[in-house]
């Protein structure tokens, strides 16, 4: 992994770990463990938010004035990104509870997309959700929630000033979380972020090999959600 990939790759986790609580607080990675695996008898609701649609996201040093240069200099792969497709990630509840329920786990989809920022703010408190679910327990009739939630798609590519320092990369990033809706806790969180380059020259006509690199990041991002449970 280059620099310049691994710092995309932290700011974007850091996006991920700030949008799930809100603050300046960052929640670490929650494994799962045996008092997940050994639970048979609680309901879990598998769910996924509103998958944000493809942007291209132009990051690094830049003033206003750059910044509107860039955006017009780029506005033709903009457009393009704009066009990727995401429904592959709302077969994903799918997957995830086929293979919950070949392991003998009460699982069921929960059809609507579900957005956390809606519900009450808590304060922040490690190991918990930073926002209450626990209506969501007699809403759906189940015991836990497991959301995927996905905060960025598309594509990014850094500048200084005016000045491309990277090409651009495809992108996807979000988390994995169990929550136990009797309290909030969570049983599992995972934040992924999956940067792809495309496979030879991205600027081709049309940006294929772009495009190719944004589905491969997306399927990359559907295995790491869906292996937890499948091992």
């Amino acid at each position: 992994m280059t620099y310049r990939t691994f710092r995309t790759w932290a700011a974007l986790t850091l996006l991920a770990c700030l949008s799930l609580t809100g603050c300046a607080h960052v929640q670490p990675p929650v494994a799962l463990d045996n008092q997940f695996w050994d639970a048979k008898e609680p309901t879990i609701g598998v769910a996924i938010n509103a998958v944000p649609v493809p942007v291209l996201a132009l990051t690094g040093n830049q003033g206003l004035l750059d910044l509107a240069i860039n955006k017009g200099v780029n506005s033709k792969l903009s457009d393009n990104v704009e066009t990727w497709q995401v429904r592959d990630f709302n077969t994903l509840p799918e997957a995830i509870v086929a293979k919950l329920q070949a392991k003998g786990y009460k699982a069921k989809r929960i059809e609507e997309p579900v957005d956390i920022a809606s519900y009450k703010e808590m304060s922040f408190r490690e190991g918990y959700m930073p926002r209450d679910l626990t209506s969501l327990k007699a809403t759906y009739g189940v015991d836990r929630l497991l959301l995927v939630n996905v905060y960025a798609t598309g594509a990014t590519r850094s500048y200084y000033s005016i000045v491309p320092t990277s090409a651009p990369m495809a992108q996807v990033s979000g988390a994995g979380m169990v929550v136990d809706l009797s309290d909030n806790r969570l049983l599992w969180f995972k934040p992924f972020t999956v940067t792809q380059a495309a496979q030879g020259e991205w600027d081709e006509p049309n940006y294929a090999n772009l495009s190719n690199a944004f589905y491969q990041a997306m399927d990359d991002s559907r295995q790491q959600m869906i292996s937890p449970f499948a091992q």
